[in-house]
């Protein structure tokens, strides 16, 4: 039984749900490891991301659709009212900003050190996929697609390497072996930049905007730019992670990966600039490829959130928690 590159991403999904006892109802991997470490503007700007609807993303860089712009078009188009002046005045308050970048970076809580704090006392994990035995239905999923999720297995594109690598490793048998030292699956929601009782109104009540139905369908709409949030994150410090594709590869075909500078393994590609995690490749006897990620204990990564459904995070008590 070979693999291919989507149903193994769904395959390391549903292990990745398993050992950490994570919901397959609202978890999200990200793919494309985002390293932390005291940049507390990374990582409230990733928070602040709208999730697409996939089970996983290939993180890149600065979300272009977020909950802090939506809550500009919303300020921008309600009709005047306390609760709008209430909210305008938030928005605009440097201190709920990082470094007071009214509108760049949102703060979220809990803060950069309370994280931190929660992340040592977490717990360690360890996870083994192999895409010959793995199960790959997300059909019972929150989303019930990868399409946001990476495509390449030597890159975070099918031609990182070259196309060709990469279809032997996807058309091939892939395992994954990984331990955390510690990680924590941890609640999160916008600062005080944010009001919830704005965002609700505005929710529940489309003739609140100066444009009506149609200005309200754009954000809350079946096609709306802010259909979901996120309110968990999951955070890990420390992690080796080995990837090995059981595909034949030549000497000079080992060279090439090694050589590369976009050489990034799936799943958790790890090339930054600000990355610290360190990648190493053996040319197994059977001619395999296995590669080593490690990342020291002392720089957060983030692999993972959690979703919910904006309807869902409305209703009742849970809006407080949830956004």
């Amino acid at each position: 039984m070979s693999a291919n590159l989507p149903s193994a991403t769904d395959g390391m999904y549903n292990t990745l749900c398993d050992a950490l006892k994570l919901s397959d109802k609202q978890f999200q991997m990200i793919q494309g490891v985002l390293p932390v470490q005291s940049d507390a503007s990374g990582l409230y700007n990733f928070v602040d991301g709208i999730p697409p609807q996939s089970v996983a993303v290939l993180y890149t860089s600065n979300p272009l659709n977020s909950l802090n712009g939506n809550v500009q078009i919303m300020l921008n188009d309600a009709n005047p009212s306390f609760l709008t002046t209430l909210a305008t005045t938030n928005y605009m308050n440097p201190k709920y900003w990082v470094d007071g970048n009214v509108a760049v970076d949102p703060l979220y809580v809990p803060t950069f050190a309370d994280l931190q704090k929660q992340v040592d006392a977490g717990s360690s994990a360890s996870f083994s996929f192999d895409s010959e035995t793995s199960d790959s239905n997300i059909s019972n999923s929150w989303a019930n697609s990868s399409s946001s999720a990476g495509v390449g297995f030597w890159g975070t594109s099918s031609s990182s390497v070259s196309t060709d690598l990469n279809s032997m490793a996807s058309s091939s048998r892939i395992t994954v072996e990984g331990t955390f030292d510690k990680f924590a699956y941890l609640n999160t929601r916008a600062g005080g930049w944010f009001t919830q009782g704005f965002f609700t109104n505005q929710y529940q009540n489309p003739a609140d905007w100066k444009n009506g139905q149609t200005a309200w369908d754009t954000v809350f709409g079946s096609s709306g730019s802010a259909q979901r949030v996120a309110n968990q994150i999951l955070i890990v410090n420390g992690y080796k992670i080995t990837v090995r594709s059981y595909a034949s590869y030549s000497e000079a075909q080992f060279s090439e990966i090694q050589k590369s500078k976009d050489t990034n393994v799936w799943p958790f590609y790890t090339s930054s600039s600000h990355s610290t995690a360190v990648q190493s490749h053996h040319h197994n006897d059977d001619q395999s490829i296995s590669t080593t990620i490690t990342q020291e204990p002392g720089s957060l990564q983030i692999f993972g959130v959690g979703v919910i459904p904006t309807d869902q995070a409305i209703q009742g008590n849970t809006v407080s928690r949830m956004i």
